[in-house]
């Protein structure tokens, strides 16, 4: 069962905040105006139909910075200008997003001269992600166009969407730096690029032409990180280190049937066991989520006793506001017919709490899950890690979470780009902007784990973080960081 990734350019170029042809006279697909009057009526939906708007920002801060971003808006030289105050990012929140028509998207992606080679972002520092280029792999960019990097992390900022107060949602989009950055003047025709060599602390500068969107394109499936492509290319992918007695299990979705990922599961702890390994480690760095009862499924399989599997969803409202903007995944206007049927689903599955103002899930919503989880037949025994960072998002936190709260396992690499007691999910909503036809994409409820009352706006903060000179030296060697870092803690381990 293969999973197909693949970059979405209509939403990155929207959501990025850069986001528009700086070729004004020659797009054709909206104008400066009508992007402000979308951003407009994106906001008052999301006021409307978002679950919970002002769980990070109270709404006397939230209208004020919306009209304050507008009418930077509104006074921009062009569109592209006029993009970068996107203010969706308000609502922090890891699962709303915009994103530019198909048509649209192709024709603003087609006119951006493109920084012309892929980076790895880590912590603050900016590193060369390709072989064979003017600028040697693994070099450090000191700055690109006097724009130093923390500036320019910053410049790309509104479109790094995480829960909360969480930070590692750079983990997601660095892949995609050069159309980010490149948005920021899609007509510079050259890039001044100051940088260090490994090893060498003397700063070297050079100018580079632009790359063609094919050329830049090309580059992005050139990178040498990630390094795991063939484990991310599907749902669950095995491996087995005899060298070291660990099974490695990469886990890139929990949107999977049950049958499924039970035969995947079953089998990679199967084997684990019969070749009596003492470790595993858990890759979900890749996984946006899906169904947190598929997270609980995989948690059986390490858990020596039944366990806890507690979740529920809330919202502010069951109804559909602004539906006549409302269509489905393929573009069409969502009927009366398909209004009744949502409202009325909401209706027999969320209950009133007078305490708190917030429509709660009851026992029909609930039914089927399992609150006392059973361990599995296979159950492995051994030492757990598991790998995550800013992509590691919904129910893919919720297994992070398990394997810590539970304290089965050694939580390795970065803060979760979700929220550990809560983030938005189940439902969606998709809402066609009428001037630039752009689609906002809209969650219809939050997801409160562990009967939690309360969201600090974190994720699961892991246990160990591959040390950030380590990271370097790991990535300018072309190994995967944060797994090669886990083999080391397994060997040392092994060694006492």
């Amino acid at each position: 069962m293969k999973l197909r990734l693949k970059t979405g350019i209509a939403a990155i170029l929207l959501s990025s905040g850069l986001t528009a042809a700086a070729q004004d006279h020659a797009f054709t697909g909206f104008t400066k105006e009508d992007l402000v009057a979308d951003f407009r009526l994106a906001m008052d939906i999301l006021k409307a139909q978002h679950p919970h708007p002002y769980k990070f920002i109270d709404s006397a801060t939230y209208t004020r910075k919306v009209d304050s971003l507008l009418k930077l808006m509104s006074g921009a030289a062009d569109v592209a200008g006029c993009s970068r105050y996107s203010p969706i990012q308000l609502v922090r929140d890891v699962h709303t997003s915009i994103a530019y028509s198909d048509d649209n998207g192709r024709e603003l992606y087609s006119r951006i001269n493109f920084l012309p080679f892929p980076v790895i972002v880590e912590r603050g520092k900016m590193l060369v992600n390709i072989k064979g280029e003017t600028i040697p792999f693994g070099a450090e960019i000191v700055s690109i166009n006097q724009m130093p990097v923390n500036e320019m992390l910053d410049a790309i900022a509104s479109s790094v969407y995480s829960d909360g107060n969480i930070q590692t949602g750079i983990d997601r989009v660095y892949a995609d730096f050069p159309l980010r950055f490149s948005m920021l003047n899609a007509t510079r025709k050259t890039f001044d690029v100051a940088y260090r060599l490994p090893g060498n602390n003397s700063i070297r500068n050079i100018t580079l032409p632009y790359a063609t969107p094919q050329k830049a394109f090309q580059s992005k499936s050139q990178a040498v990180l990630p390094c795991n492509l063939l484990q991310r290319s599907y749902f669950i992918y095995r491996d087995y280190d005899n060298a070291s007695g660990t099974g490695i299990l990469t886990v890139n979705s929990f949107n999977l049937q049950e049958p499924y990922a039970y035969k995947e599961f079953s089998e990679f702890f199967k084997e684990v066991n019969k070749r009596r390994y003492k470790h595993v480690i858990i890759d979900i760095r890749n996984n946006g989520g899906g169904n947190p009862a598929i997270s609980a499924l995989l948690y059986s399989f390490l858990s020596a006793k039944p366990f806890r599997n507690e979740y529920n969803y809330r919202t502010k409202t069951t109804q559909i506001a602004y539906s006549e903007y409302a269509i489905d995944d393929y573009g069409r206007k969502l009927s009366e017919n398909d209004i009744n049927n949502t409202v009325n689903f909401l209706y027999q599955r969320f209950d009133k709490d007078s305490a708190t103002g917030f429509y709660v899930g009851n026992a029909r919503l609930k039914e089927g899950q399992l609150e006392n989880f059973p361990p599995d037949k296979n159950a492995f025994s051994g030492d757990v890690y598991v790998l995550t960072g800013g992509g590691t998002v919904s129910a893919a936190t919720y297994f992070a979470s398990l394997v810590q709260k539970n304290k089965r396992g050694t939580i390795i690499g970065k803060e979760t780009g979700s929220g550990e007691q809560a983030t938005t999910a189940a439902w969606f909503l998709k809402y066609m902007l009428p001037k630039t036809k752009s689609v906002l994409t809209v969650p219809m409820s939050e997801l409160y784990f562990f009967n939690a009352t309360t969201d600090s706006g974190r994720g699961v903060i892991p246990d160990k973080e591959v040390p950030l000179p380590q990271f370097i030296s790991f990535a300018r060697e072309g190994q995967d960081p944060e797994l090669s870092y886990a083999l080391e803690v397994i060997k040392k381990g092994d060694a006492k």
